[in-house]
């Protein structure tokens, strides 16, 4: 565990202590004794191309229980993840661990961002360092914005429940045209760590290096693997508003880079934490393509239907045909 991950674990642990004197209010029965569980809360991340270093600082948090009032916790030290890039597939950052906390329903997580400067930044390729904001913030009024996890979860009474958080930076990354910063939109989702599985395979070389491609076999880049939720699921491209929020119904839910291992020479990709259930899975050598603003049309060599079963990896390799 690196140094930014043993802060956030050591933030969170001490700030678990006034929440649960704060979320009181979530627990309790008739006789007013309260009802809690143990759950942690891990992070992941869905990589972007064009970058290679994205830093977070993180100055608080915020936890919405069903029927109660936003509880803000605002840590004494900033949380500073040196590169949520170090955190795809199954890799993850332990960010609280096995904790009591109240039962009971919750509607949302915020996080709150200090923008800019050496606090949040990404590196691109290029070897640039252009500042990262939360929408809102780049107008340099110095203000922490949030960006916001509205998909609701459940820490059951008595029970033990672990989390995942899933920063899908493919989505949530976006330069805007003409500007010199990036933007962080809360293109988020968590998984329920007891019924998930993975996903991982590898792509033909023919498939990578087809002519029609738009990649760059010299980065390494262009070349992914989408997942789309249900077995009739339609494909497309990754296509948000100014929010983050998915345009249209074909959003894929996760994107994972397709990337040669220079050991055994294969083009390998995986996704971890995957609800179980059924998707399908469609590989693109055009994701260089793919503008998150923009509706873009571009082409998927291959597509599988899959089923992902929890505690599982489900394989899928992607062939080239005769």
């Amino acid at each position: 565990m690196n140094s930014a991950q043993v802060l956030l674990v050591r933030v969170f642990s001490i700030s678990v202590f006034v929440l649960v004197g704060l979320l009181a209010a979530c627990g309790g029965d008739s006789g007013g004794a309260e009802k809690t569980g143990i759950a942690s809360f891990d992070v992941t991340d869905a990589p972007a191309d064009d970058v290679n270093v994205v830093k977070l600082t993180i100055s608080a948090i915020a936890l919405k229980p069903a029927g109660g009032k936003q509880e803000m916790i605002e840590f004494d030290e900033p949380v500073v993840i040196d590169n949520l890039l170090s955190l795809q597939g199954a890799n993850f950052a332990a960010v609280l661990p096995d904790t009591e906390l109240p039962a009971g329903k919750y509607n949302w997580v915020r996080l709150f961002i200090v923008g800019g400067g050496d606090d949040s930044y990404v590196m691109t390729d290029e070897g640039g360092k252009v500042d990262l904001f939360v929408p809102g913030q780049q107008s340099g009024n110095g203000q922490a914005r949030h960006v916001q996890l509205v998909s609701g979860f459940v820490i059951p009474a008595g029970g033990n429940v672990d989390f995942t958080i899933d920063v899908d930076l493919r989505k949530a990354l976006t330069k805007p045209t003409g500007k010199d910063y990036y933007l962080l939109r809360p293109a988020m989702r968590i998984t329920n760590n007891s019924s998930t599985g993975s996903i991982s395979g590898t792509v033909a070389d023919a498939l990578v290096m087809d002519g029609q491609c738009s990649n760059d076999l010299i980065s390494d880049e262009g070349n992914a693997v989408y997942l789309y939720r249900g077995s009739d699921a339609v494909t497309g491209d990754v296509y948000l508003d100014e929010m983050g929020q998915d345009v249209g119904t074909d959003n894929p839910l996760a994107v994972a880079n397709v990337k040669q291992n220079l050991t055994s020479g294969l083009y390998e990709y995986s996704f971890g934490f995957v609800q179980e259930g059924s998707y399908v899975v469609a590989f693109t050598c055009d994701s260089l393509l793919d503008m998150p603003d923009t509706d873009d049309d571009i082409d998927f060599s291959q597509s599988a239907i899959i089923n992902v079963t929890a505690d599982n990896n489900t394989e899928q390799n992607f062939v080239a045909t005769p």
